[in-house]
C-alpha cells in the first residue's frame, strides 16, 4: 500500500468519524431511526446513489460488460423503471399513508394492507435477502481489500465491520444519510477513467458486442434489476423517509442520472476492453486492467471510492435489516432504537463470519437477486389487482417455496431468466387462486 493510498484511506476515516459525531448529537428515537421523515432533495439524490450503487457493481460491471457488451446497459431500462414506479407509488399510495401510519419499510406496507402475516412474510424474505446481500459485500470487500491493501484477509473484515458498526451504532440513519452522500461524491472519480484509456470503439466492432443470442439474457437482465430495485428494504426506507413527493422525484431524476454516468462509464471500460481485444479473466478485469493500468493518484483515489461504494451499502443493508428485525413486533421508540443496534450487530456479525465460507459468488447475487424480486412482484401485482389477504400472502408464499426449491434442485442459477422462476411460479398461483374466487363468486351468486 503506497503512501498516497494511507493518505487518501485516512482522511476518509477521519471524514467519517465526523460524521458519525455530528449525527449522534441530541438525535431522538425518531432521528435514529427515519431522520423524523424529512429527507430533502439533496439529500435522497446521494443516498439513493450511494445505497444502489454497491461496490461488485464496480466489479461486475466491468466483467459484464466485457462479457455481454452493450447488452449490459440493459439494467438501465430496469433503473429507470423501478425509479418511476417507486415515485408513482409513494405518490398515490404511500404520501397518504405516510401521514396517518409510522411507516418505514415496505413490510410495514403491506401489513396494514393485509395484516400481520403478510407484513411477517415479507419482512423474513428482506431479512433473508438482507443477510445473503451482506454476506456478498463482505466476501467481495475482504478479498478485494486483502489484495489491494496488503493486508491479511481477516483484518480486512475486521476493519470494514468495524468501522461500519461504530458509525452505525451512534449514528444511525442520519449517519447513514451522511456517509451516503460524503461517499457517494466519492464515487464519482470512476468517471474520469474513461479518459484515461485508448478508444477502442470502431463501427465495425459495434455487432460483436451486440450478439442478437444474448437478447434474452438482456431482457433478463432488465426484470430482474426492475424488480430487485423495487424490492430493496435500503429503497424504501429512503422513499418513507422522504420529506414529500417534490423532494423524492428531484432526487430519484438525479440520482438515476448519477448512476448512469458512473456505471455507464463502468460499462464502457469493459466494452472498450473487448475491442480492444484484451485477453484476461474475466472477473480480475477491473483490478488488473483497471486499477493496475492507472496513475498513482488516480489508482489510490479510486481504490477509495472503491471503499467507499462497500461502505455505502454495507451500512444501509445492515441498518435496514435492524430496523426490520426491530420491528417485527410493535415496541415503543425507545426499545426499537436498542433492538436494531443490537440486530444490525448481529446481523454484520453473522454476515462478516459466513463471508469467510462463501463459495460461489456469481450464483449467490443472482440467488439474493430472485429472492429479492419476490418482494418487487408482489408490490407490481398488489398495485394492478385488488386483492385480500390470501391472495398476497399465496403469492409470497410460493415465490418463496419455489425459491428454495431452486436452490436444492439447482434450477434457479446465474441465468437471469431462471432467477425469475420464482415471481413467475407465484404470479401463476395467483391467477389461478383468483379465477376460482371468480369461479366460487359466480356459482354462489
Amino acid at each position: 500500500m503506497n503512501t498516497i493510498t494511507i493518505v487518501y484511506l485516512g482522511l476518509y476515516l477521519v471524514v467519517l468519524a465526523g460524521i458519525t459525531w455530528a449525527s449522534s448529537r441530541r438525535e431522538t428515537p425518531e432521528e435514529y431511526i427515519n431522520s423524523s421523515k424529512n429527507l430533502s432533495a439533496s439529500a435522497s439524490t446521494w443516498t439513493t446513489f450511494a445505497s444502489l450503487l454497491t461496490g461488485y457493481n464496480f466489479v461486475l460491471g466491468v466483467t459484464f460488460s466485457y462479457l455481454y457488451g452493450f447488452w449490459y446497459l440493459m439494467v438501465f431500462v430496469g433503473a429507470g423503471m423501478a425509479f418511476v414506479v417507486l415515485y408513482l407509488f409513494y405518490k398515490k399510495r404511500l404520501s397518504l399513508l405516510q401521514k396517518k401510519h409510522d411507516l418505514l419499510s415496505i413490510g410495514d406496507y403491506f401489513g396494514l394492507q393485509y395484516g400481520s402475516l403478510s407484513k411477517l412474510f415479507v419482512n423474513l424474505i428482506l431479512c433473508g435477502g438482507l443477510l445473503l446481500f451482506l454476506i456478498l459485500q463482505m466476501f467481495v470487500n475482504t478479498g478485494l481489500f486483502s489484495a489491494l491493501l496488503g493486508v491479511e484477509k481477516i483484518t480486512a473484515l475486521l476493519l470494514t465491520a468495524g468501522v461500519v458498526c461504530i458509525y452505525l451504532w451512534f449514528g444511525g440513519f442520519n449517519a447513514s444519510v451522511k456517509t451516503d452522500i460524503f461517499q457517494g461524491v466519492l464515487i464519482l472519480p470512476i468517471i474520469l477513467t474513461i479518459f484515461i484509456f485508448p478508444i477502442h470503439f470502431t463501427t465495425e466492432k459495434i455487432p460483436t458486442a451486440l450478439d442478437p443470442s444474448q437478447f434474452w439474457f438482456a431482457m433478463g437482465l432488465v426484470l430482474l434489476q426492475f424488480f430487485s430495485l423495487l424490492g430493496q428494504a435500503e429503497s424504501f426506507q429512503r422513499v418513507f423517509a422522504s420529506r414529500d413527493s417534490k423532494s423524492l422525484k428531484k432526487g430519484l431524476i438525479i440520482a438515476f442520472i448519477l448512476l448512469a454516468l458512473v456505471a455507464g462509464s463502468v460499462a464502457y471500460l469493459g466494452i472498450n476492453f473487448k475491442f480492444a481485444g484484451v485477453v484476461t479473466d474475466p472477473s480480475n478485469l477491473f483490478t488488473e486492467g483497471v486499477l493496475g493500468a492507472l496513475p498513482v493518484w488516480l489508482g489510490s483515489l479510486l481504490l477509495v471510492s472503491l471503499i467507499a461504494a462497500f461502505m455505502g451499502t454495507i451500512d444501509s443493508s445492515a441498518f435496514a435489516f435492524g430496523v426490520l428485525a426491530a420491528r417485527m413486533k410493535d415496541k415503543s421508540p425507545e426499545l426499537t432504537v436498542k433492538f436494531t443496534r443490537i440486530f444490525m450487530l448481529l446481523g454484520i456479525l453473522l454476515s462478516a463470519i459466513a463471508s469467510l465460507y462463501l463459495f460461489s459468488f456469481l450464483s449467490s447475487v443472482f440467488a439474493l437477486i430472485s429472492l429479492i424480486s419476490v418482494i418487487g412482484a408482489a408490490l407490481i401485482v398488489s398495485f394492478m389487482f385488488k386483492l385480500n389477504s390470501f391472495e398476497i400472502n399465496t403469492f409470497l408464499f410460493v415465490g418463496t417455496a419455489t425459491f428454495i426449491l431452486g436452490l436444492i434442485l439447482k434450477f434457479v442459477t446465474d441465468n437471469p431468466l431462471t432467477s425469475l422462476i420464482p415471481s413467475a411460479t407465484a404470479f401463476v398461483a395467483l391467477m389461478l387462486v383468483m379465477m376460482y374466487r371468480k369461479l366460487l363468486v359466480k356459482s354462489i351468486s
